[in-house]
C-alpha cells in the first residue's frame, strides 16, 4: 500500500489541513517549506499519528492516556472546552499483492470476503471525539464497503462488527505503511548507549532498540536479551560488582559477547560505509566501526527517594568508534556533520531492512539545520537513495539549501498566515493560538497564486524570506519560457548526458523581462529560448525591439529543432511510454507529461525513449551550451 493524500482536522493549530502527493507513485521525496512557527512540525506529528512506528513513538511520545492524548492534540486554545473530532485520514492505494493478503487472511477466519468490494483506493480516518474538553472516545472510519458470506452462505452480507469487520479492518492496518518520524535532537548521537532494559532516557531507548535492528540485519538471530544481558545476570554474577567482576573475567561470558558485538560492527562498517561511497563518492578504504563493550555497576535500588540496598543487575553499555588504521576516533569527538550523517544512515538503513514488507514511511524534521550549506546540499541529494521503492520519505525545512529545484512539483508550502505577517520573533511568539490557521498548499498552486514573481522559483525563495548574497547568480544561465521547458530538459541534461547546463524556468513568454534586466545588472551573458508558437514569436520581437538584445540572446526552439514547443520533439511511441506510466490509455495531455519528466527528474530514473527524441533533445542542449560558451 501507499499513502496518497493525509486530509488534517483540528489537530493542535491545524483546522483543516490536505496534503496529496504523486497520484502516479513514482515520486518519492516530498518536502514541507516554511517559516519557523508556521507549523511544519504540527504537520508532521499529524503524519505520524496515523500508523506510527513504535520505535519513533519511544521518542516523540505517545498518547497511551487520556490526559497525554488531550495534551498532544487537542487545540491548546480550546483544551479545556473542545467539543468536536480530531481527526487524520488517509487517502491509500492498493495493489493485487494487497488484496490477496486480506482475501486469504479472512479465508482463514472462515470469512469468504467479495474481491470486488477490495478497491484500489480507499480513505481510512482515525478519530478521537470530544465533548465539553472531555474525551469521548476513539473511533475509526473506512470507506471499503465490505460484503462478506461464511460457512454454506451463498448470499453476500454486512459483516458482523465485532467478530468479522473489526479482524478485518485491523489487518488491513497491518499493511498501512509504517510511519517513522525523526525530531531533530534523536541526531544527537550519545555517548554510551545502554542495553538493560533499565530505563535510562528515551533516547538511550531509541538507540538500544537501533542495535538490535543491527543484530537483527546480522542475521544470526542474536538479540540484547539473550546473547548480551543473560549472559552477565546468570546466578552465580548476582553479587555486588566489587565481587563480580574477578568471577566473571575467569569465564569466558566476554568472549561470546565480544564475538556479538564485533558482528554488529562488521554489519554497521559494511552497510553504512557502502552507502556513504555511494552518496558522497567518498573512498572509505581503510576505515571501519569499531564498537566497544564495558560492563557497568548497576543503580542502588531507591524506594520512596530512600535507597534501599545494592542492585546486583548490573549493566553493559556499548560505544561505537572510526577506526581508521591504527586510530580510532569516537564517534561522539568527529565532527557535527559525520554524527549527523552517521546517524541518519543508521536509522534509515537498518530500520528499512527489518524482516517484513512494509513499506515506510520517513519523517525528517529540519534535518541537517545546524549543519553548513554545503552538507544540507549532500543531504538532500541522499534523499532519493533512502526513499527507494516503496519507502516515501518527508521532510521539513525553511532553509533553500534544502530545496530541490527538480522536486519542486513535490514541494508543499506550509503556511500559518497570522503568524507568517510578523518577522518579530517576539510578535509571532504573541500570536494567539486562537488565531492559528496551519494550512498546506501544493507549490504549483501556490506559485500561480504569485503570477508577478519573476521565475517559477521566486514564490519559493520569498516565502523563506531569502535574502541574496554578493555570491548569488554567479554563471549564467539560459532563460526558458515555463517549467515545462525546464523539467524536460533538466531531466535529460542531468539524467540522461550530466551535464551541468544552468537552466532558469519563467513563468511564460511574456515575463521574462525581469530575469533579463536581473542578469544584465548582474554583469552576465543573457540567453532566452522561447516556444516557435505565435506567443513566442511575438515576445521575441518585443524583446528584441524593447530590450535591445540581439538574435545570439534571444531565440525559437524551433531554430534549433524544428518543433513549435519541447512536447513537440517527443514521438508518437515516446508519448505512449509515458501515458502508460502515467496509467493513461489515451495520449497524455501536457500536465501528464509534466509530472512524467518531473518525477523522473527527481528520482533520477532513466527512461528509454526513442532515438529520435533523445537525439533531438541532445541538439538542443549542445546547441544552448554552445551559445552560453560564445558568450
Amino acid at each position: 500500500m501507499r499513502y496518497k493524500k493525509f486530509e488534517i482536522k483540528n489537530f493542535k493549530g491545524i483546522r483543516n489541513a490536505t496534503l496529496e502527493f504523486d497520484p502516479f507513485g513514482n515520486a518519492r521525496v516530498y518536502s514541507l517549506v516554511g517559516l519557523n512557527e508556521s507549523g511544519k512540525t504540527t504537520i508532521l506529528e499529524a503524519i505520524h499519528s496515523f500508523s506510527p512506528d513504535a520505535d519513533t513513538q519511544i521518542v516523540v511520545g505517545s498518547v497511551s492516556t487520556i490526559e497525554e492524548q488531550r495534551r498532544q492534540r487537542v487545540p491548546k486554545d480550546k483544551i479545556s472546552d473542545f467539543t468536536g473530532d480530531i481527526s487524520i485520514s488517509a487517502a491509500l492505494t492498493m495493489d493485487k499483492g494487497d488484496k490477496d493478503k486480506i482475501i486469504t487472511f479472512s479465508r482463514n477466519k472462515g470469512i469468504t470476503i467479495d474481491p470486488a468490494c477490495l478497491t484500489d483506493e480507499f480513505t481510512y480516518s482515525r478519530i478521537q471525539r470530544y465533548k465539553d474538553g472531555d474525551f469521548v472516545g476513539p473511533f475509526r472510519g473506512c470507506s471499503l464497503n465490505l460484503k462478506v458470506r461464511s460457512g454454506k452462505q451463498k448470499t453476500l452480507r454486512d459483516p458482523d462488527w465485532k467478530s468479522e469487520e473489526m479482524p478485518i479492518l485491523n489487518y488491513i492496518e497491518s499493511l498501512f505503511p509504517v510511519i517513522a518520524y525523526f525530531p531533530t535532537f534523536i541526531f544527537d548521537f550519545p555517548d554510551k548507549i545502554f542495553l538493560s532494559d533499565r530505563h535510562v532516557n528515551k533516547v538511550n531507548d531509541f538507540y538500544r532498540k537501533l542495535f538490535q535492528d543491527i543484530l537483527d540485519y546480522d542475521g544470526r538471530g542474536h538479540s540484547i536479551k539473550t546473547h548480551i544481558l543473560e549472559r552477565i545476570g546468570k546466578d552465580e554474577y548476582k553479587v555486588e560488582f566489587f565481587l563480580f567482576f574477578p568471577i566473571y573475567t575467569k569465564s569466558n561470558e566476554s568472549e561470546k559477547i565480544k564475538q556479538v558485538v564485533d558482528r554488529a560492527a562488521r554489519a554497521v562498517t559494511n552497510v553504512v560505509f557502502e552507502r556513504w561511497n555511494k552518496i558522497f563518492g567518498e573512498d572509505i578504504s581503510g576505515k571501519e566501526v569499531v564498537i566497544e563493550f564495558t560492563l557497568s555497576e548497576a543503580p542502588d535500588i531507591v524506594k520512596d527517594g530512600v535507597k534501599k540496598e545494592k542492585s546486583t543487575d548490573h549493566d553493559i553499555y556499548i560505544e561505537f568508534f572510526v577506526k581508521d588504521g591504527v586510530k580510532r576516533f569516537p564517534i561522539k569527538d568527529r565532527s557535527l556533520g559525520f554524527r549527523w550523517f552517521f546517524s541518519f544512515l543508521l536509522f534509515t538503513q537498518f530500520r528499512a531492512a527489518r524482516n517484513d514488507d512494509r513499506a515506510i514511511l520517513f519523517l525528517l524534521d529540519e534535518p541537517a539545520s545546524n549543519l553548513h550549506a554545503a552538507a544540507q546540499q549532500k543531504l538532500i541529494d541522499s534523499f532519493p537513495e533512502i526513499a527507494r521503492n516503496p519507502h516515501t520519505l518527508i521532510y521539513s525545512t525553511h532553509s533553500h539549501y534544502m530545496i530541490n529545484p527538480h522536486w519542486l512539483e513535490q514541494t508543499i508550502v506550509i503556511k500559518n498566515d497570522p503568524v507568517d505577517q510578523f518577522s518579530s520573533i517576539m510578535q509571532q511568539a504573541s500570536v494567539d493560538e486562537d488565531a492559528y490557521d496551519v494550512q498546506a498548499v501544493p507549490y504549483r498552486r501556490f506559485a500561480t497564486e504569485h503570477p508577478k514573481k519573476t521565475s517559477y522559483f521566486q514564490p519559493v525563495i520569498d516565502r523563506l524570506d531569502v535574502v541574496p548574497s554578493r555570491f548569488d547568480m554567479d554563471r549564467a544561465s539560459v532563460i526558458l519560457e515555463g517549467k515545462s521547458d525546464y523539467f524536460i530538459l533538466e531531466y535529460f541534461a542531468k539524467v540522461h548526458w550530466s551535464k551541468q547546463l544552468r537552466l532558469l524556468p519563467g513563468l511564460g513568454a511574456g515575463t521574462l523581462d525581469a530575469l533579463i534586466a536581473i542578469s544584465r545588472g548582474w554583469g552576465l551573458p543573457v540567453r532566452v529560448m522561447l516556444d516557435s508558437d505565435s506567443a513566442g514569436v511575438k515576445e521575441r520581437e518585443r524583446y528584441l525591439t524593447l530590450l535591445g538584445l540581439s538574435d545570439q540572446e534571444v531565440f525559437l526552439i524551433g531554430d534549433i529543432s524544428g518543433a513549435k514547443e519541447i512536447e513537440k520533439i517527443l514521438a508518437p511511441a515516446d508519448l505512449a511510454l509515458i501515458g502508460s506510466h502515467v496509467g493513461s490509455t489515451k495520449l497524455p495531455s501536457k500536465k501528464q507529461i509534466l509530472s512524467f519528466f518531473q518525477t523522473s527528474l527527481a528520482s533520477k530514473t532513466k527512461v528509454k525513449l526513442t532515438s529520435e527524441c533523445e537525439a533531438t533533445a541532445g541538439a538542443i542542449l549542445d546547441e544552448l551550451e554552445k551559445r552560453l560558451s560564445s558568450a
